[in-house]
């Protein structure tokens, strides 16, 4: 792979006009549909400048990509610039590093509060059983009142589901909502992480599960 300058993500219609907008020789480009290439030659080549159309780095996958970037510090050096086929906009995304500290705000992760704040949460093993509509996911926290879990199906805010923890007759199902929400790539595709409420459950049979499960 010849190494870029630049490396460019867009929709496949969208990436001439970019590239002539950029004015680079040395691009290499991607499809908006394939960000873990993208992301794997932006670990080899470190570009000056990833560069990203507007409505891409508006998405999950985008906002997704733009996460992995700014979580690597090897590519601190590497300029993430937003960027419109259509017009002269164009902005630099910066890094967690390069802003001043946020006022009280809370991580995506805690997001929960509504719920597990209220009760202690507990590490769960990753191979502890658990589904969420019949479909596998692994279990990151839990406590009584709530849970949050990574999943290969998407999850979205508000959306109602019923969790299963455990397997077979030992199982314990409890209504719940989605508090939030996020999508996360990873080298096997995408995962979506998400915090969930619990509507209904039992309390005896969850705290039974977390000591059954917890990490050590």
């Amino acid at each position: 792979m010849a190494e870029a300058k630049l490396i460019l993500v867009a929709a496949p219609e969208l990436i001439p006009a970019l590239r002539e907008r950029v004015g680079e020789d040395d691009v290499l480009t991607f499809a908006d549909s394939e960000p873990l290439r993208a992301l794997e030659a932006i670990h080899a080549q470190r570009p000056a400048v990833i560069a990203l159309e507007r409505l891409f780095a508006a998405s999950p996958r985008g906002a997704a990509l733009i996460a992995r970037i700014k979580a690597d510090r090897a590519l601190d050096r590497s300029e993430i610039r937003i960027i419109s086929h259509d017009s002269s906009y164009q902005r630099v995304s910066r890094r967690p590093h390069e802003l001043a500290p946020p006022k009280v705000r809370p991580k995506p992760a805690d997001r929960l509060d509504r719920g597990t704040r209220k009760a202690p949460r507990f590490p769960i093993q990753e191979a502890a059983p658990a589904s969420v509509d019949g479909q596998p996911v692994r279990v990151v926290d839990l406590s009584v009142i709530g849970v949050q879990l990574v999943g290969q199906e998407e999850m979205r805010p508000k959306q109602r589901l019923s969790v299963t923890l455990g397997a077979r007759h030992a199982a314990v199902v409890a209504a719940g909502t989605v508090v939030w929400a996020r999508q996360e790539l990873s080298r096997k595709g995408p995962t979506y992480r998400a915090g969930i409420e619990f509507e209904a459950q039992d309390r005896d049979a969850i705290d039974a599960f977390i000591k059954t499960h917890k990490e050590p």
